[in-house]
């Protein structure tokens, strides 16, 4: 019987896909996959800060979305090993931003305690700017990122 973590993840991967699926052309290039375990209070604190510039810009659900948070589902799993991250490793984000297909993989601070946000320079905040850059510059959205993500929602729904 699959955990509550694993039924969560897997809906909400199936949801994001939904929404990938109706993402016009016209949307920004800017995605943020968040990657986190349900002790990371701090990374889901990081993730309430995109959450917040992403709403300002009239961006939803298929543009920045968690794994995780509930515990580490074999989608957050999955997700990890299509990025070429470690399985059960620190928390992350995976963010495009721009017309690169490549995404960049930022380091979140760890842990429940505010202090590891301070002890771990991630460079968060940096991306941050850098997406509410290409957001704000309206940068043309070639289609080939939200091709690539709406595949591996196909591809990991498929292994479930």
């Amino acid at each position: 019987m699959p955990s509550h973590a694993d039924t969560h993840d897997r809906d909400k991967l199936l949801r994001w896909h939904k929404d990938l699926q109706s993402t016009g052309p016209d949307a920004p290039p800017v995605f943020a996959i968040f990657l986190v375990s349900e002790v990371d209070k701090v990374a889901h604190d990081v993730f309430r800060a995109f959450r917040t510039s992403f709403e300002e810009a009239e961006l939803g659900f298929a543009h920045l979305v968690i794994f995780g948070q509930h515990g580490v589902s074999a989608t957050a799993r999955q997700l990890r090993d299509k990025f070429g991250l470690e399985a059960d490793g620190a928390p992350r984000a995976v963010l495009f931003s721009g017309a690169d297909e490549q995404p960049e993989v930022v380091e979140l601070p760890s842990g429940s305690s505010t202090e590891s946000s301070v002890q771990v320079d991630s460079g968060w905040r940096a991306a941050l700017e850098r997406a509410a850059d290409t957001i704000g510059n309206k940068v043309k959205n070639e289609q080939g990122t939200i091709e690539a993500l709406r595949e591996i929602c196909v591809e990991l729904s498929s292994l479930h």
